[in-house]
């Protein structure tokens, strides 16, 4: 009676195979811990774009707020406008906003709590690379965060001035440091600069950073935009 030879995998076969299961199993867990890395990335990308979009439009709210005259009644019962004194000020790292409470009940962080006749909004850079605001006006007050990752902050201001031999028809709009604004009532628009490097993020590249004209590096990006006062006096 004949019988059939029968033959297995040798040893070196066998662990030829075990390699090859070990590469492929290597290879699926490193895509999806690239996957990962990368919905990562994206999630805060998008939440620091989310930050960053809302804390430049309620800047640009109490901006546009800022210069609003209030309309009262005189004491022979005439409707009147009543601006404030000083409705902005600032540095080139920081902003101040004067607001009758009257027409902006709300501080820029949304409480009502004042009872004050007017808010002042402080917005200003932390130690912690945070925007921050609180009102100044009361001092219970906390800052708040806005935004985070915030390498640097800049302020410009437009100031309207009447070139040398000119009359008040004359007029134009100079962007100044706030060393350089003779008369903060004249101030008529401010730009503002958010260099943000969000952890992780590579963001797109040669974008000038917000204190220097040197490309940005290590992922960082400038967000830039122009904040009017249409209620600014004449």
């Amino acid at each position: 009676m004949m019988h059939r030879t029968q033959r297995g995998q040798g040893l070196v076969q066998c662990m030829i195979g075990m390699g090859l299961g070990m590469v492929v199993v290597l290879a699926a867990f490193s895509a999806f811990a690239w996957i990962q890395r990368s919905q990562l990335m994206l999630q805060n990308q998008s939440d620091t774009q989310l930050q960053l979009h809302k804390a430049i439009q309620l800047m640009r709210e109490r901006v546009q707020r800022a210069a609003a005259p209030e309309l009262s009644l005189n004491t022979q019962g005439a409707a009147v406008l009543t601006r404030l004194p000083a409705s902005l000020s600032g540095n080139d790292t920081s902003l101040q906003l004067n607001q009758w409470r009257s027409l902006t009940p709300a501080d820029c962080q949304g409480h009502e709590a004042s009872t004050q006749t007017w808010l002042q909004d402080d917005f200003r850079r932390n130690s912690q690379r945070e925007l921050t605001c609180k009102d100044t006006a009361r001092s219970n007050t906390t800052y708040q965060t806005l935004a985070e990752y915030i390498d640097d902050m800049r302020f410009r201001y437009a100031e309207r001035v009447s070139p040398p031999g000119t009359d008040d028809q004359s007029q134009q709009l100079q962007w100044r440091k706030a060393s350089q604004v003779s008369n903060w009532q004249q101030v008529r628009a401010v730009s503002v600069c958010l260099q943000i490097r969000p952890p992780g993020v590579s963001l797109s590249p040669g974008t000038l950073s917000c204190n220097t004209e040197t490309a940005l590096k290590n992922g960082a990006q400038a967000w830039r935009a122009v904040l009017f006062l249409p209620h600014a006096g004449p």
